[in-house]
C-alpha cells in the first residue's frame, strides 16, 4: 500500500502542482521549494513507524515529490531551446545515476539499517534544492503579476497535443508487467540471479546509449516517428519476451529497451515541448506522467490477474496496450 500511493499520487498532484508552478512562473524556485518539502517529509519518516502516520507522511510528501522529475524536463528541454543544450545527454545522467545509487543502495544494505536510506534521499533532495536555485533562469519564469491560468490555454487541450500525451501514456505504461514480473519470470525458467540483475543493466545502458546519441534519431525520424519506432520495438519485445528463456534470448531483448523506453521518452518529450509553449511546459509534462500513471495502474493490476493464469498474457497484454499507443499515433496529423 505504501509503495502504490505515491503513483496513485502522481495522477492527481502531478498536473495541479506543475500548473501552480508554471502559473507562477518560478520552476526553479518550484523545484527547490518542493524538494525541501519532502526532504523534510523524508527525514520525519525516518522516525515513524506507526501506520497511519507513515501513510499520512507519504501522501503529503508525495504531492510534492512526484512533480519534481516533469518541471526537470521542462526546464531541461526549455535549455535545449534557448542555450542550444542536448537534452538527451542531459537526461542520460539521470540514468546513470539510478545505476550508481542502487549500487550503493545494494552495497549499504549489506550493513546499514535499510530505514538509514532514507538520509540519502533527504542528502540528494537538499543538493537538488541548492542547485534548483543555483540555475540559470529561462523566458518562461517572466515575472508578470498576472497570468492566464494554464488550464485555460487553447494548447493544452489540443487534441493533437492530447492523441500525443494518450499514446505516451500507453507506450510507457505498458512496462507495468517488466516491472512486476520480469525478475520472477528470468528466475522461473533458469536464469541466474546475477545474470538477472545483468539484464536489468543491459536495458540500463541500451537506455543511455539513446539518450547520449539522441540528437541524431531525432533528426532522422522526428518525435513522432521515435515514438512509433519506439512503439513498434515494445510490441516486438513484450510478443517475444514470453519465449526469451535462454540468456542470450534475454539479453537481445533487453537491448530493445532503448527503443521501448528511450525513443518513446525522448521522442514524447521533444513532441509535447514542440507543441506547447515553454510557459505550460511544466503543466505539459505533468499530463504525460499522469496518464503514463493511470495506465500504469489499470494495467499493473490487469496483468497480474493474467499472470496467475498464464505468465504469456501479461506480456501480451502490454504488446496490445502498445498497438493502442501506436495507433493513436496514426491520428496525430501534427508530426513533428
Amino acid at each position: 500500500m505504501v509503495i502504490a500511493l505515491p503513483n496513485i499520487v502522481r495522477i492527481f498532484a502531478t498536473p495541479v502542482m506543475t500548473s501552480i508552478s508554471d502559473r507562477s512562473g518560478r520552476r526553479r524556485h518550484s523545484m527547490a521549494l518542493f524538494s525541501i518539502i519532502a526532504l523534510a517529509s523524508f527525514w520525519v519518516l525516518v522516525y515513524s513507524s506507526e501506520y497511519w502516520t507513515v501513510i499520512g507522511l507519504v501522501v503529503f510528501l508525495s504531492v510534492f515529490y512526484v512533480p519534481i522529475q516533469p518541471l526537470q524536463d521542462a526546464y531541461a528541454y526549455e535549455t535545449d531551446h534557448t542555450l542550444g543544450l542536448n537534452y538527451g545527454r542531459m537526461r542520460s545522467w539521470g540514468s546513470i545515476s539510478f545505476v550508481v545509487a542502487t549500487l550503493i543502495g545494494g552495497w549499504y544494505l549489506s550493513f546499514g539499517a535499510a530505514a538509514d536510506l532514507l538520509f540519502l534521499i533527504v542528502g540528494s533532495l537538499a543538493l537538488l534544492a541548492l542547485l534548483a536555485v543555483l540555475l540559470p533562469g529561462m523566458p518562461s519564469e517572466s515575472r508578470r503579476t498576472t497570468r492566464e491560468s494554464v488550464w485555460s490555454a487553447k494548447e493544452l487541450r489540443d487534441p493533437q497535443f492530447l492523441l500525443v500525451v494518450l499514446a505516451g501514456g500507453l507506450l510507457l505504461g505498458s512496462f507495468s508487467a517488466l516491472y512486476a514480473f520480469a525478475s520472477i519470470y528470468w528466475l522461473s525458467v533458469g536464469i541466474s540471479d546475477g545474470m538477472v540483475g545483468g539484464l536489468w543493466a543491459i536495458g540500463t545502458i541500451a537506455e543511455i546509449g539513446i539518450f547520449v546519441w539522441g540528437n541524431f534519431f531525432m533528426r532522422h525520424l522526428g518525435a513522432w516517428g521515435m515514438m512509433v519506432t519506439g512503439g513498434v520495438a515494445s510490441i516486438i519485445r513484450w510478443m517475444l519476451f514470453p519465449f526469451a528463456t535462454e540468456t542470450w534470448s534475454a539479453v537481445l531483448l533487453q537491448l530493445l529497451h532503448a527503443g521501448s523506453f528511450g525513443m518513446v521518452f525522448l521522442g514524447m518529450v521533444a513532441y509535447t515541448s514542440k507543441l506547447v509553449s515553454s510557459e505550460r511546459l511544466g503543466t505539459a509534462q505533468g499530463l504525460t506522467q499522469t496518464a503514463f500513471g493511470v495506465v500504469m495502474g489499470v494495467s499493473g493490476i490487469a496483468s497480474g490477474w493474467l499472470y496467475e493464469v498464464e505468465q504469456a498474457y501479461a506480456f501480451y497484454l502490454m504488446a496490445g496496450t502498445c498497438c493502442a499507443g501506436v495507433l493513436t499515433l496514426m491520428f496525430v496529423t501534427k508530426r513533428v
